[in-house]
């Protein structure tokens, strides 16, 4: 009764109904435009777009091998290995730093020079130095003497040094000196220099009296040759 009674709402019942249902099916089977995604969807493409997959195949670059410096402790040098090191890159001998007493330097040998003089060689220690000390220790101190010498040499010139006197080669910074020992003093044997060349000498004289004693032998026979050349000329022409 109710229906037959009022067929304008039942028909508007159908039409609206329809409508809810097609534009439900249309919501979803219909592709969504890329200018109607929110703000969550953007985000996500922009985000995938952008990712960039790290490449493990590619290789990291190696620090470059460092070598040691053309660097001689017990040699002079033009230039400090520091700054060898700024110029090529290598690597010097660790130092000890200027607030650290110097190392003892090591006494090479020495080489005596005209008469008096000595020449003295030794090589740098593993320190900061900022000059070197050549000493000459006398039995009588009051012949004691002392030389500076600046960093980058490695030898030194003392004159009127005494056989038998004990020489020595100190390290100074602004820490303090280093210590007296064995392989930082060495003692001047003269003598031994003197003898040495007393003995080329008298091997050089021995070969030369040799030699003018063969040539004098040789001489004298030359000599006595003739003579017997000459006393038989003489008989043969008597007879």
């Amino acid at each position: 009764m109710w229906v037959h009674g009022h067929p304008a709402i039942l028909l508007f019942l159908i039409k609206f109904h329809s409508s809810i249902w097609s534009s439900s099916s249309q919501n979803v089977t219909r592709p969504r435009s890329p200018g109607l995604m929110n703000e969550e969807d953007d985000y996500s493409i922009y985000e995938d777009s952008t990712t960039i997959e790290p490449n493990f195949s590619s290789s990291t670059t190696e620090a470059p091998e460092l070598n040691p410096c053309d660097y001689d402790l017990c040699v002079e040098q033009k230039q400090s290995c520091q700054e060898l090191a700024s110029l090529f890159g290598c690597l010097c001998p660790g130092l000890t730093g200027p607030f650290i007493p110097p190392s003892a330097p090591r006494l090479l040998f020495l080489t005596p020079e005209d008469r008096r003089g000595v020449v003295v060689h030794w090589c740098a220690p593993t320190s900061t130095v900022t000059h070197y000390t050549v000493r000459v220790k006398d039995i009588d101190e009051a012949h004691n003497r002392k030389i500076e010498v600046e960093t980058r040499k490695r030898a030194a010139v003392l004159e009127d040094v005494a056989a038998g006197v004990l020489v020595c080669v100190d390290a100074v910074n602004k820490a303090g000196v280093s210590k007296e020992d064995e392989q930082s003093c060495m003692k001047f044997e003269l003598q031994d220099s003197e003898s040495g060349l007393a003995l080329k000498l008298g091997i050089i004289g021995g070969v030369v009296g040799v030699i003018l004693l063969l040539v004098l032998v040789l001489l004298l026979w030359r000599i006595r040759t003739r003579r017997k050349a000459g006393a038989r000329t003489e008989r043969e022409g008597v007879l």
